[in-house]
């Protein structure tokens, strides 16, 4: 028999959440999983749902030593998580950085990312003050706004307000 396709839906060191669609529903298949991967040295806990399709993994051993212990066992074959959405990674930070230092060709200004997300943010307040959530989301906004302002008139811009402030400390 073949391993059912399963999908990795949820990752963090020492937790992994699989997704088993094929085998949805199906308790006695669920109930070995979770058998046989608590037998995995290193693995601390596993909690499996039949109604759902998932396994949760807990475990102190490293991801290739746990997913060769599945392919060894045949209990499932790992496929690619087409629902996971993409890492933000180090490239959009990097673009959201050279925006900032390029100025703009008419004026030779550079743009202020944080007078935009000051005015979004004292627009989310206002947003949340009309719509009567003033206790907890219109002050957040504001504190957060309140926060942002003060790092636009620092003639350094590549740090914001809470890093100057902390190596002013130091």
């Amino acid at each position: 028999m073949m391993a059912p396709l399963a999908r990795v839906v949820h990752s963090l060191p020492g937790r992994k959440r699989i997704k088993i669609d094929e085998r949805r529903g199906d308790t006695a298949y669920f109930e070995t999983l979770q058998k046989e991967l608590a037998e995995c040295p290193g693995v601390g806990a596993v909690v499996t749902n039949s109604r759902t399709g998932t396994a949760l993994v807990i475990h102190k051993v490293e991801d290739p030593v746990l997913w060769r212990y599945i392919a060894e066992h045949g209990l499932l074959q790992l496929g690619k998580n087409e629902t996971s959405a993409p890492a933000v990674g180090p490239s959009i930070v990097d673009d959201i950085r050279n925006v900032e230092r390029k100025p703009y060709p008419k004026s030779g200004k550079k743009p202020d990312i944080r007078r935009l997300i000051f005015l979004g943010m004292m627009g989310m307040g206002i947003v949340q003050v009309i719509r009567g959530n003033i206790a907890i989301p219109a002050i957040a906004a504001f504190w957060y706004a309140y926060f942002i302002l003060p790092a636009t008139n620092d003639d350094n811009q590549e740090h914001s307000f809470l890093e100057t402030k902390l190596s002013e400390e130091s």
